[in-house]
């Protein structure tokens, strides 16, 4: 259990694993609804499960939740502001 709580804690912060990260969240809200109302729609709508359409869009938000990500901790590590300074 101990693990399972540090992956969460390093999947949900910054670098520094102290400082919880909004877009990480939200990636992973995004994430767990795709699922979630794809399943509604299996099995309670009773609609065909297409692959390569659930492929293509989760591998899209996939895509695009880690380049923001990405570029949020690049820019963040690149900028040293008055608040940084001990």
């Amino acid at each position: 259990m101990k693990f399972l709580g540090r992956m969460f804690r390093e999947f949900f912060t910054t670098i520094d694993n102290q400082s919880f990260e909004l877009g990480r969240a939200l990636w992973a809200l995004g994430c767990f609804s795709m699922i979630a109302y794809q399943a509604v729609a299996i099995f309670a709508k009773s609609q065909a499960f297409n692959p390569m359409e659930f492929g293509t869009g989760f591998g899209g938000l996939l895509v695009a939740g880690g380049f923001g990500v990405a570029a949020k901790d690049k820019i963040a590590a690149s900028v040293k502001g008055p608040a940084d300074k001990p």
